[in-house]
């Protein structure tokens, strides 16, 4: 069945894909991109004077944007010692209160980003740095970041997702 839900939840799902992808992208632009400018230096040619800038805010955009995907995989840090240990009631009841809390603190940092982004907007605030993004734009990503974050605890909530269980995908990804 369709349901309203599942749309919102493929759409959340091709999102945080998408993110995660950019991030993708940026690591391996970075990884050319470095050892290039380096060479252009050395043969005094110049240099790309915005790429330090630019990998700084790829880092920041790719921790905050790939996170959703990450906690979609289930290759977030955690700690399974706790729910094996637990019976599968008890580890249904845990995984339900920290996706409540999850979600919470995200729904908390969300507005507190939100906020953040609409005070560095009526100042103006620019950073000193030779690439010049607007502080609001970084601050409403790491606002809207967590709220795709909270959204996604909801779903984890809904899928009755329980950890160290087989239909766990975190043995099958991360390191």
């Amino acid at each position: 069945m369709n349901t309203f839900l599942d749309k919102l939840e493929r759409a959340s799902i091709n999102l945080a894909q998408f993110f995660a992808a950019l991030v993708a992208i940026s690591i391996g632009l970075a990884a050319i991109l470095i050892p290039l400018n380096l060479l252009i230096i050395k043969l005094n040619i110049g240099s790309m004077w915005w790429l330090n800038g630019s990998i700084e805010y790829a880092l920041y955009f790719g921790v905050f944007g790939g996170a959703t995907w990450v906690l979609q995989q289930g290759a977030h840090v955690r700690v399974d010692v706790v729910t094996a240990s637990l019976s599968a009631e008890a580890g249904k009841q845990l995984d339900f209160f920290i996706n409540i809390f999850g979600a919470a603190l995200c729904v908390f940092l969300c507005i507190y980003g939100a906020r953040a982004g609409v005070m560095e907007f009526i100042d103006g605030t620019i950073p000193d740095k030779d690439l010049r993004v607007p502080n609001w734009i970084v601050v409403s990503f790491f606002s809207f970041s967590f709220a795709m974050l909270a959204i996604e605890f909801l779903f984890r909530m809904r899928t009755n997702r329980v950890l160290g269980t087989k239909s766990d995908k975190s043995s099958e990804v991360g390191f």
